[in-house]
């Protein structure tokens, strides 16, 4: 027997407020592995736009800078989960990622935030909301 899992949502209070990146957030999403892990995976979704023509990524032409700009947390057991907005261009195109952060400081780089091709793919606007998001 099989059962078909369902992506996990969760109730809107279930993150922190959205706020400016401080030394706390930068700590996380400029740590070089977590950085690395970020743009290898933005590599990753380019890669097979060209591939299988998937669109996920492809409004983004180039990364002029990374700069994470805004972001919000959730606790969970053993650490807390980092959400964070990352400004790519000067067209004010972003994505946003998912970073674990252990209670003994690991971090573990855990996903990009994206949709269907037709609502923007993996690519956000500057004003596009923050939010939760599981895979």
């Amino acid at each position: 027997m099989t059962t078909e899992s369902k992506p996990r949502t969760m109730p809107s209070d279930a993150l922190t407020k959205v706020r400016a990146v401080d030394e706390d957030a930068l700590a996380v999403f400029d740590a070089p592995e977590v950085k690395h892990a970020i743009l290898h995976k933005i590599w990753e979704l380019h890669r097979e736009d060209e591939r299988h023509h998937l669109h996920e990524i492809n409004k983004l032409d180039h990364i002029k800078w990374y700069k994470p700009i805004l972001y919000a947390t959730e606790p969970v057991p053993f650490g807390t989960n980092y959400f964070g907005k990352i400004l790519l261009d000067e067209n004010e195109q972003c994505i946003h990622a998912r970073v674990f952060k252990s209670e003994q400081g690991e971090l573990i780089f855990h996903s990009v935030h994206w949709r269907k091709a037709q609502e923007g793919g993996a690519v956000f606007g500057k004003d596009d909301e923050l939010e939760y998001f599981e895979y």
